[in-house]
């Protein structure tokens, strides 16, 4: 069984953060299990899970993609929210959110209406097979929001789905409908199909009742294409779509219409949007995109009237090329699946980045930081984690700046999925996953291969190059299983941990994220993603 562990606290772990002056070090304790036994029954899901003995499995008691976020004005709410259930071909039974008020001493669970296994139906529209992509936010005024990817596995139907639970209460509302499609294909996870949604609260209003949504959305060659054209198709676009809401605050919220708001073009594609809000309100969302002419990129739009109106172009962060992550030396862990097919991949490919926006009283104040994995010379996958900022609302980026240090000479060198954040003091954290643990040989003895790891990083008024880099520093993580403990055996899929950063104590998005959620198992790494994420969409 994997369990989630989070991190609160003082004492063990001391972060010896390079800190203005006058600040105390900042520490974390020790993990402490968070999630419970699963409240989903098998086979909860009906027809439409999907289910096909020696094609795919249900892994009972796996909690992957956990996301983590602390309040904005109180940081002793704390809300953790994750897939309950995973499948091996993508989605979970359904989302569970564990919610404290006291700084993350009790926690209290529940699961929104998105799903069938969570108590979706046709009524209040959660009635899916499967739920993924789990995502909260914290409104200034006190109220919870969360969205969830919902599918089908057996027919094309899927949504985005958001629900809020309102301040002072412990029940979730029930779904709103931001986006549903299906499509004339019949195909699951084909054409119309939306993935890879976020939502963010507005930090810079009050009232809570500015809520934004966005994801992108898979059609090739029309959204009315039968199978065959579908099948047979030479075109596709994967443009962005937004929604928000501007009376989130409300007894009874409403959403306004899902709309397009960026299209990168024929045979190009966004995917992992991402919205931070700037201290003056501008919206910038950051994605990944591909473009027909092979070249990948991290890029930005803008809002300056909350998302009523979005730039006509973006604004490039930096080029990238990442590959995602394999093992070095994949063992068969998968006997339930015909074949038992090697575990090889380690589902992160790249296409993810996180940001975070100082909205400290120093300095920097408004400055936006962005983080990503990269490749340089790992014949396995990618080996930097790269660090880039903006000081005028994302329209131009310093030089990227490797901020990893993962061991040279290591047995695997490789190191992905980094998450950032900054304090009320304006210190950055950097967090990701390495491999340095791992030896050639270790076969089935899996305990410990991986850690999650944060260098220090300080951006002061009397920085003249930022970042500085202290050194780095290890999270407890939980050990990996053995092979006969599945689900999570070597290579088939990352590490799931939360492990909340309290240090932050005014971040926008507390916790190190394992975000899983943006990457994919379905296919081997490899530098075309753009052929990638038009054949398999990754949920």
């Amino acid at each position: 069984m994997r369990r989630i562990l989070l991190a609160f606290g003082t004492s063990v772990i001391t972060l010896l953060w390079a800190v203005p002056a006058g600040a105390a070090p900042l520490t974390i304790s020790p993990p402490t299990d968070l999630s419970i036994a699963t409240p989903f029954a098998p086979g909860c899901g009906g027809a439409t899970e999907g289910s096909v003995p020696g094609s795919n499995y249900n892994y009972s008691n796996a909690e992957v993609e956990p996301w983590i976020a602390a309040s904005p004005t109180n940081p002793a709410d704390v809300a953790a929210f994750w897939q309950q259930d995973r499948w091996s071909d993508g989605g979970a039974h359904g989302l569970v959110a564990a919610v404290a008020h006291d700084g993350g001493v009790s926690f209290t669970f529940s699961t929104p209406h998105f799903s069938r296994c969570a108590g979706g139906t046709s009524a209040n529209g959660g009635d899916f097979g499967r739920s993924s992509d789990p995502w909260v936010s914290w409104a200034p005024n006190g109220d919870l929001w969360a969205i969830s990817l919902s599918v089908d596995r057996t027919t094309p139907r899927n949504a985005v789905l958001a629900a809020r639970m309102q301040h002072g209460t412990s029940t979730w509302s029930e779904p709103f409908t931001l986006k549903f499609d299906s499509s004339k294909t019949g195909i699951p996870l084909g054409n119309n199909f939306n993935d890879k949604e976020s939502i963010t609260a507005d930090p810079t209003d009050a009232t809570g009742n500015l809520v934004y949504a966005v994801w992108d959305r898979f059609v090739s060659p029309t959204q009315n294409a039968p199978a065959t054209a579908f099948e047979m198709a030479r075109s596709f676009h994967q443009p962005v779509w937004f929604a928000r809401t501007t009376n989130g605050a409300a007894a009874t919220p409403t959403w306004e219409k899902a709309r397009e708001i960026f299209d990168p073009g024929n045979k190009s594609g966004t995917i992992s949007n991402q919205i931070a809000v700037l201290p003056d309100g501008t919206l910038l969302d950051g994605f990944f995109q591909f473009v027909k002419d092979g070249g990948t990129s991290f890029q930005v739009i803008r809002s300056t009237d909350k998302g009523v109106t979005w730039s006509k172009r973006s604004f490039q962060m930096a080029p990238v090329s990442p590959i995602g992550e394999r093992d070095p030396e994949p063992i068969r862990c998968r006997p339930f699946i015909s074949g038992d097919p090697l575990c090889t991949l380690v589902r992160s490919d790249g296409v993810i980045f996180d940001l975070a926006v100082d909205f400290s009283t120093g300095p920097h104040r408004g400055r936006v930081y962005a983080v990503w994995q990269d490749h340089n010379d790992n014949a396995f996958g990618d080996d930097l984690i790269m660090l880039s900022f903006s000081d005028d609302g994302g329209r131009t980026w310093s030089t990227p700046q490797q901020v990893n240090q993962t061991p040279g000479g290591t047995f695997t060198d490789q190191a992905f999925e980094p998450a950032v954040s900054v304090n009320d003091q304006g210190v950055v954290a950097v967090s990701y996953y390495d491999f340095r643990n791992d030896v050639s040989g270790a076969g089935g003895t899996l305990s410990g291969i991986t850690r999650a790891w944060t260098p220090r990083v300080r951006c002061s008024g009397r920085c003249s190059r930022c970042p500085a880099l202290g050194p780095a520093t290890s999270f407890r993580t939980p050990t990996r299983p053995t092979c006969s403990q599945t689900p999570a055996a070597k290579g088939q899929r990352r590490v799931s941990v939360a492990t909340a950063r309290d240090w932050v104590h005014r971040a926008r998005e507390l916790g190190f994220l394992t975000k899983g959620r943006r990457g994919r198992a379905q296919a081997e790494p490899g530098p075309r993603f753009r052929q990638r994420l038009r054949s398999t969409p990754s949920i």
